[in-house]
């Protein structure tokens, strides 16, 4: 018999995970088929998307209250398409808020697969009673981090561990020569690149002060260039800012498949907080970390949260490797003054960029495809 497998994923990087996880199962079994809720990625391996993942991306208790009716109706859509699918597994790839409501509507509509959650909660850093809830509702827990297990395995969720599937990739691979060439950079001059964020919030927040940043360093430094990789589940809502904000226009906005030579042909990185730093230490790229919340969900987080970075990286070596701003911080003046350094001192730059490669390697860890193993793990799982 076909084994049949449901995955979902609503976030970008949750849509490459998924692509990545299909690739690799189908690698170890011919015979199985897919079904699934996703974006351009997962549709590349030929699982189209049964609903429309527009707006999901949501993080935040305020945006969350906002969007509720419609994370409701995607959730039932989402369960009611699962269920009349009969997959043998469901795999729901991050996203705690949308994916809890799809797993407790699983289970009381009387699903009989299993129920995988790939990616934990960071109940390390934050509300660690979700490990009660998500043991609840799902049957088997793949997880990224070596120390997440406890936190789930005491309430009777099984977990695997199967490493970060991120450190899988060579970040940098990437041609900066070739695409400085195209777009007519001067080998002499600056280039910072921009990442805006995964999440309509997430630009909405930091468009401005991005803004700000980029209109004082081009004041000061005339030659400087400003390139933006943007996927496709945010381009129009980035195309907006820009519109709204000329200042934006100075920023060459590239499709996301040349993001490693966007890595490649920057001497500094801005980024909003989340799976690009990470990938921007990997490649080695000297970055500025921003982030912002609405004031109401900040309030809420800064009691809960317990590390004292937000980036991963900077979470595992314990230092700032990558200089943060949060919230008041981020200004446009703040990021400009953390990007000239940089800019102006090439030894700092090379510093910053072994650090991070360092880093990065450190994390990473030894033998094997973290895909594959949750490849494997779910095959297990359902007995394929």
């Amino acid at each position: 018999m076909t084994p049949s497998i449901y995955i979902v994923a609503v976030e970008n990087s949750a849509d490459h995970l998924g692509a990545e996880l299909a690739n690799h199962i189908r690698a170890k079994v011919k015979d199985v088929s897919f079904i699934g809720i996703g974006g351009p990625a997962m549709a590349e391996t030929g699982i189209i998307s049964e609903i429309d993942i527009s707006g999901l991306a949501i993080l935040g208790f305020v945006e969350g209250l906002k969007s509720y009716p419609m994370i409701l109706e995607r959730v039932n859509a989402t369960v009611e398409s699962i269920v009349s699918s009969g997959a043998d597994a469901v795999i729901l790839i991050d996203s705690w808020g949308f994916m809890i409501r799809v797993a407790k509507g699983l289970k009381k509509a009387g699903y009989d697969g299993k129920i995988i959650k790939y990616l934990a909660p960071q109940v390390w850093a934050m509300r660690e009673g979700r490990s009660k809830i998500l043991a609840k509702y799902v049957d088997h827990l793949l997880t990224i981090h070596s120390f997440d297990a406890p936190y789930f395995e005491k309430h009777g969720l099984p977990v695997s561990y199967i490493g970060n599937p991120m450190f899988d990739t060579d970040y940098r691979q990437g041609d900066g020569r070739k695409l400085r060439r195209e777009l007519g950079i001067d080998s002499q001059d600056e280039v910072v690149s921009i990442f805006f964020g995964s999440r309509l919030s997430e630009i909405q927040q930091l468009a401005k002060p991005f803004a700000d940043a980029v209109a004082l360093l081009k004041s000061e430094r005339a030659r400087l260039k400003f390139i933006s990789p943007v996927s496709e589940s945010i381009a129009t809502d980035v195309n907006a800012a820009a519109g709204q904000d000329l200042r934006l226009q100075d920023v060459i906005l590239l499709p996301e498949a040349r993001k490693f030579d966007v890595f490649a042909a920057s001497d500094v990185a801005l980024a909003c907080s989340g799976t690009i730093t990470t990938q921007l230490a990997c490649a080695g790229v000297p970055s500025v970390v921003a982030y912002r919340l609405n004031g109401l969900t900040y309030a809420v987080a800064k009691k809960l949260y317990k590390p004292d970075y937000i980036s991963i990286v900077n979470i595992a070596a314990d230092q700032e490797l990558m200089p943060e701003f949060i919230q008041g911080d981020v200004t446009g003046e703040n990021l400009a003054e953390a990007i000239v350094l940089y800019l102006e001192n090439k030894t700092k730059r090379e510093e910053a960029s072994n650090a991070l490669i360092a880093q990065t390697d450190r994390m990473k860890g030894k033998g094997g495809s973290a895909s594959e193993r949750a490849a494997l793990t779910v095959l297990e799982i359902i007995g394929a």
